[in-house]
Protein backbone atom coordinates (compact mmCIF):
# COMPACT_ATOMS: atom_id res chain seq x y z
CA UNK A 1 0.00 0.00 0.00
CA UNK A 2 1.17 3.83 -0.85
CA UNK A 3 3.11 4.92 2.13
CA UNK A 4 1.02 8.00 1.77
CA UNK A 5 -2.12 5.88 2.09
CA UNK A 6 -1.01 4.62 5.49
CA UNK A 7 0.05 7.91 6.57
CA UNK A 8 -3.30 9.17 5.81
CA UNK A 9 -5.27 6.03 7.48
CA UNK A 10 -3.26 6.15 10.38
CA UNK A 11 -3.22 10.17 10.95
CA UNK A 12 -7.43 9.06 10.86
CA UNK A 13 -6.73 6.14 13.41
CA UNK A 14 -4.80 8.82 15.68
CA UNK A 15 -7.25 11.18 15.81
CA UNK A 16 -10.34 9.14 16.28
CA UNK A 17 -8.20 7.22 19.25
CA UNK A 18 -7.43 10.77 20.82
CA UNK A 19 -11.05 11.79 20.61
CA UNK A 20 -11.98 8.01 22.36
CA UNK A 21 -11.83 9.12 26.29
CA UNK A 22 -14.27 12.08 25.06
CA UNK A 23 -17.96 12.24 25.18
CA UNK A 24 -19.96 10.99 22.42
CA UNK A 25 -21.14 14.58 20.85
CA UNK A 26 -17.24 15.27 20.62
CA UNK A 27 -16.23 11.71 19.09
CA UNK A 28 -14.90 12.78 15.63
CA UNK A 29 -17.34 10.56 13.05
CA UNK A 30 -16.47 7.21 10.87
CA UNK A 31 -15.31 9.50 8.05
CA UNK A 32 -14.15 12.69 9.88
CA UNK A 33 -10.15 13.18 9.22
CA UNK A 34 -10.59 16.33 11.61
CA UNK A 35 -13.59 18.63 13.51
CA UNK A 36 -12.68 22.20 13.56
CA UNK A 37 -15.83 23.91 15.87
CA UNK A 38 -18.54 22.63 13.72
CA UNK A 39 -16.88 22.26 10.54
CA UNK A 40 -15.53 18.85 9.64
CA UNK A 41 -12.83 17.43 7.37
CA UNK A 42 -13.27 13.77 5.54
CA UNK A 43 -9.87 12.18 4.12
CA UNK A 44 -11.63 11.94 1.17
CA UNK A 45 -11.84 16.16 1.32
CA UNK A 46 -8.08 16.58 2.54
CA UNK A 47 -6.63 14.26 0.09
CA UNK A 48 -8.70 16.67 -2.81
CA UNK A 49 -6.72 19.52 -1.06
CA UNK A 50 -3.70 18.18 -1.11
CA UNK A 51 -4.29 17.27 -4.71
CA UNK A 52 -5.02 20.44 -5.67
CA UNK A 53 -1.38 22.07 -4.14
CA UNK A 54 1.41 23.54 -7.60
CA UNK A 55 4.37 21.11 -7.74
CA UNK A 56 6.00 22.38 -5.08
CA UNK A 57 3.51 21.86 -2.31
CA UNK A 58 3.09 18.41 -3.30
CA UNK A 59 6.77 17.80 -3.26
CA UNK A 60 6.70 18.71 0.29
CA UNK A 61 4.02 16.03 1.52
CA UNK A 62 5.86 12.77 0.34
CA UNK A 63 6.52 12.10 3.84
CA UNK A 64 4.88 12.08 7.16
CA UNK A 65 6.33 15.00 8.53
CA UNK A 66 5.25 17.28 5.51
CA UNK A 67 1.84 15.65 5.21
CA UNK A 68 1.43 16.42 8.81
CA UNK A 69 2.57 20.03 8.82
CA UNK A 70 0.29 20.85 5.64
CA UNK A 71 -2.51 19.52 7.77
CA UNK A 72 -2.33 21.42 11.01
CA UNK A 73 -0.08 24.68 9.85
CA UNK A 74 -2.35 25.06 6.41
CA UNK A 75 -5.65 23.22 6.83
CA UNK A 76 -6.37 23.96 10.37
CA UNK A 77 -4.92 27.06 10.35
CA UNK A 78 -6.67 28.81 7.15
CA UNK A 79 -10.09 27.01 8.12
CA UNK A 80 -9.58 28.53 11.86
CA UNK A 81 -8.78 32.31 10.50
CA UNK A 82 -11.38 31.69 7.92
CA UNK A 83 -14.20 30.98 10.89
CA UNK A 84 -12.95 34.14 12.80
CA UNK A 85 -12.90 35.78 9.74
CA UNK A 86 -16.94 35.23 9.44
CA UNK A 87 -17.50 35.82 13.24
CA UNK A 88 -15.60 39.15 12.52
CA UNK A 89 -18.60 39.31 9.30
CA UNK A 90 -15.89 39.81 6.98
CA UNK A 91 -17.95 37.51 4.66
CA UNK A 92 -20.76 40.18 4.73
CA UNK A 93 -17.89 42.83 3.59
CA UNK A 94 -18.50 44.68 0.34
CA UNK A 95 -15.62 45.66 -1.40
CA UNK A 96 -14.54 41.64 -0.73
CA UNK A 97 -17.32 40.14 -2.12
CA UNK A 98 -17.02 42.28 -5.07
CA UNK A 99 -13.60 41.06 -5.04
CA UNK A 100 -14.40 37.54 -5.21
CA UNK A 101 -17.13 38.12 -7.66
CA UNK A 102 -14.50 39.81 -9.77
CA UNK A 103 -12.33 36.83 -9.36
CA UNK A 104 -15.05 34.59 -9.96
CA UNK A 105 -16.11 36.34 -13.54
CA UNK A 106 -12.71 36.53 -14.42
CA UNK A 107 -11.96 32.54 -13.99
CA UNK A 108 -15.40 31.76 -15.69
CA UNK A 109 -14.57 33.84 -18.65
CA UNK A 110 -10.59 31.71 -18.73
CA UNK A 111 -12.35 28.61 -18.81
CA UNK A 112 -14.30 29.80 -21.60
CA UNK A 113 -11.67 31.47 -24.04
CA UNK A 114 -9.48 28.46 -22.98
CA UNK A 115 -12.34 25.68 -24.41
CA UNK A 116 -12.87 27.98 -27.63
CA UNK A 117 -8.87 28.41 -28.23
CA UNK A 118 -8.46 24.57 -27.90
CA UNK A 119 -6.70 23.26 -30.99
CA UNK A 120 -6.76 27.07 -32.56
CA UNK A 121 -2.91 27.77 -31.66
CA UNK A 122 -0.66 25.66 -32.97
CA UNK A 123 1.04 26.43 -36.24
CA UNK A 124 2.40 23.79 -38.60
CA UNK A 125 5.30 22.54 -39.66
CA UNK A 126 4.68 24.60 -43.30
CA UNK A 127 4.16 27.95 -41.23
CA UNK A 128 7.30 27.65 -39.21
CA UNK A 129 9.53 26.56 -42.35
CA UNK A 130 7.86 29.88 -43.95
CA UNK A 131 8.50 32.38 -40.90
CA UNK A 132 12.00 30.77 -40.83
CA UNK A 133 12.73 31.68 -44.94
CA UNK A 134 10.53 35.42 -44.95
CA UNK A 135 12.50 36.61 -41.91
CA UNK A 136 16.09 35.28 -42.53
CA UNK A 137 17.83 38.67 -40.96
CA UNK A 138 15.81 37.68 -37.73
CA UNK A 139 17.98 34.47 -37.45
CA UNK A 140 21.28 35.29 -38.53
CA UNK A 141 24.15 36.11 -36.55
CA UNK A 142 25.26 39.96 -36.94
CA UNK A 143 28.87 40.30 -38.19
CA UNK A 144 31.55 40.45 -35.78
CA UNK A 145 35.19 41.79 -36.14
CA UNK A 146 38.34 40.59 -33.67
CA UNK A 147 40.39 43.66 -32.99
CA UNK A 148 43.89 44.29 -31.45
CA UNK A 149 44.59 48.32 -31.16
CA UNK A 150 47.93 50.40 -30.37
CA UNK A 151 46.47 53.60 -29.02
CA UNK A 152 48.89 56.50 -27.56
CA UNK A 153 48.27 60.10 -26.49
CA UNK A 154 50.88 62.06 -28.29
CA UNK A 155 52.06 62.76 -31.72
CA UNK A 156 55.16 62.44 -31.17
CA UNK A 157 54.97 58.72 -30.07
CA UNK A 158 52.26 57.89 -32.64
CA UNK A 159 54.97 58.75 -35.03
CA UNK A 160 57.23 56.30 -33.71
CA UNK A 161 54.97 53.43 -33.31
CA UNK A 162 54.24 53.94 -37.00
CA UNK A 163 57.65 53.66 -38.06
CA UNK A 164 58.29 50.92 -36.10
CA UNK A 165 55.41 49.63 -37.76
CA UNK A 166 56.64 50.38 -41.28
CA UNK A 167 59.66 48.66 -40.11
CA UNK A 168 57.74 45.30 -39.96
CA UNK A 169 57.47 45.11 -36.21
CA UNK A 170 55.12 42.87 -33.92
CA UNK A 171 51.86 44.42 -33.93
CA UNK A 172 51.24 43.39 -30.27
CA UNK A 173 54.51 43.96 -29.09
CA UNK A 174 54.39 47.18 -30.33
CA UNK A 175 50.62 47.48 -28.29
CA UNK A 176 52.27 46.11 -24.97
CA UNK A 177 55.11 48.77 -25.08
CA UNK A 178 53.30 51.62 -26.18
CA UNK A 179 49.64 51.03 -24.85
CA UNK A 180 48.02 53.77 -22.41
CA UNK A 181 45.06 51.80 -21.59
CA UNK A 182 44.48 48.32 -19.95
CA UNK A 183 45.10 46.21 -22.80
CA UNK A 184 48.64 46.57 -22.95
CA UNK A 185 48.77 43.77 -20.46
CA UNK A 186 47.13 41.89 -23.70
CA UNK A 187 48.85 43.02 -26.43
CA UNK A 188 46.13 45.43 -27.46
CA UNK A 189 43.50 42.81 -27.62
CA UNK A 190 39.85 44.40 -27.79
CA UNK A 191 37.89 41.35 -28.40
CA UNK A 192 35.03 41.14 -30.88
CA UNK A 193 33.22 44.07 -31.45
CA UNK A 194 29.59 44.44 -32.90
CA UNK A 195 27.68 47.40 -35.24
CA UNK A 196 26.42 49.56 -33.07
CA UNK A 197 28.39 48.44 -29.77
CA UNK A 198 30.60 51.42 -29.10
CA UNK A 199 29.14 55.09 -27.91
CA UNK A 200 28.90 57.92 -30.67
CA UNK A 201 32.18 59.13 -29.90
CA UNK A 202 33.81 55.87 -30.92
CA UNK A 203 31.84 56.07 -34.60
CA UNK A 204 35.35 57.00 -36.59
CA UNK A 205 36.93 53.84 -34.36
CA UNK A 206 33.65 51.47 -35.34
CA UNK A 207 34.65 52.56 -39.25
CA UNK A 208 37.87 51.65 -39.15
CA UNK A 209 37.12 48.78 -37.59
CA UNK A 210 34.68 47.53 -39.90
CA UNK A 211 36.48 48.72 -42.97
CA UNK A 212 39.03 46.23 -42.86
CA UNK A 213 38.50 42.98 -44.81
CA UNK A 214 41.40 40.57 -43.93
CA UNK A 215 43.46 39.31 -41.31
CA UNK A 216 46.32 40.93 -40.38
CA UNK A 217 44.91 44.45 -42.34
CA UNK A 218 46.59 47.61 -40.22
CA UNK A 219 43.83 50.70 -39.75
CA UNK A 220 44.45 54.53 -41.12
CA UNK A 221 45.09 56.38 -37.52
CA UNK A 222 41.71 57.40 -35.76
CA UNK A 223 41.70 59.76 -33.09
CA UNK A 224 38.75 59.51 -30.01
CA UNK A 225 38.68 61.20 -26.71
CA UNK A 226 41.58 58.30 -25.71
CA UNK A 227 44.01 59.63 -28.02
CA UNK A 228 45.40 58.01 -31.35
CA UNK A 229 44.72 54.77 -32.61
CA UNK A 230 45.82 52.04 -34.96
CA UNK A 231 44.29 48.91 -35.79
CA UNK A 232 44.78 45.68 -36.64
CA UNK A 233 42.18 43.02 -37.55
CA UNK A 234 42.38 39.47 -35.71
CA UNK A 235 39.54 37.75 -36.97
CA UNK A 236 35.98 37.74 -38.48
CA UNK A 237 32.73 36.45 -38.17
CA UNK A 238 29.10 36.04 -38.55
CA UNK A 239 26.44 37.18 -40.84
CA UNK A 240 25.42 33.12 -40.75
CA UNK A 241 22.10 32.04 -40.53
CA UNK A 242 21.10 29.71 -37.75
CA UNK A 243 19.93 26.32 -39.15
CA UNK A 244 16.25 25.79 -38.58
CA UNK A 245 16.72 23.24 -36.00
CA UNK A 246 18.05 25.53 -33.59
CA UNK A 247 15.24 27.86 -34.07
CA UNK A 248 12.14 26.11 -34.86
CA UNK A 249 11.03 25.99 -31.38
CA UNK A 250 10.86 29.41 -30.79
CA UNK A 251 9.23 30.39 -33.90
CA UNK A 252 6.90 27.72 -33.23
CA UNK A 253 6.04 29.67 -29.94
CA UNK A 254 5.90 32.97 -31.23
CA UNK A 255 3.39 32.06 -33.90
CA UNK A 256 1.71 29.84 -31.29
CA UNK A 257 0.69 33.32 -29.32
CA UNK A 258 0.20 34.97 -32.56
CA UNK A 259 -2.96 32.62 -33.43
CA UNK A 260 -4.06 32.53 -30.52
CA UNK A 261 -4.54 35.88 -30.27
CA UNK A 262 -5.95 36.15 -33.36
CA UNK A 263 -8.37 33.39 -32.78
CA UNK A 264 -9.69 35.00 -29.66
CA UNK A 265 -10.07 38.63 -30.78
CA UNK A 266 -11.88 36.97 -34.09
CA UNK A 267 -14.18 35.19 -31.46
CA UNK A 268 -14.92 38.18 -29.07
CA UNK A 269 -15.91 40.20 -32.63
CA UNK A 270 -17.99 37.44 -33.14
CA UNK A 271 -19.86 37.10 -29.62
CA UNK A 272 -20.19 41.20 -29.93
CA UNK A 273 -22.08 41.02 -33.22
CA UNK A 274 -24.50 38.44 -31.47
CA UNK A 275 -24.87 40.42 -28.54
CA UNK A 276 -27.64 43.58 -28.07
CA UNK A 277 -25.51 46.15 -27.32
CA UNK A 278 -26.94 49.61 -26.47
CA UNK A 279 -24.88 52.69 -25.01
CA UNK A 280 -26.28 55.74 -23.59
CA UNK A 281 -24.40 58.44 -25.41
CA UNK A 282 -25.85 61.17 -23.52
CA UNK A 283 -24.69 59.99 -20.11
CA UNK A 284 -21.56 58.67 -21.39
CA UNK A 285 -20.77 62.40 -23.13
CA UNK A 286 -21.47 63.60 -19.55
CA UNK A 287 -18.88 61.55 -17.93
CA UNK A 288 -15.70 62.39 -20.53
CA UNK A 289 -17.02 65.70 -19.62
CA UNK A 290 -15.90 65.07 -16.47
CA UNK A 291 -13.19 63.11 -16.82
CA UNK A 292 -11.57 65.81 -19.22
CA UNK A 293 -12.42 68.51 -15.92
CA UNK A 294 -10.16 66.28 -13.86
CA UNK A 295 -7.38 65.56 -16.22
CA UNK A 296 -7.17 69.61 -17.17
CA UNK A 297 -6.34 70.23 -13.19
CA UNK A 298 -9.41 72.93 -12.89
CA UNK A 299 -9.69 74.73 -9.58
Amino acid sequence: MDKKILFLLGLFLCFTILNCGKSGKDELGKNELVRINDVSLSLEEFRQMSERQPLEGKMRLLDEKGMRDFLENYVITREVLYQEAKKRGFDKNKEILQKVEDFKRAMIIDGLIEEVLKGKGEPTEGEIQQYYKENVSLFTEPLEVKIRHIVVNSEPVLKEVLMRLSKGESFEKLAATYNVDRTREDGGNLGYLRRGQLAPSFASFEEAAFSLKKKGDISEVVRTPYGFHILQLEEMRGTTQRPFEQVKERIRLFLQAKKRQEAYLNYVKEVKSKANIMINETLWAMEEQKGGKKGTGSK
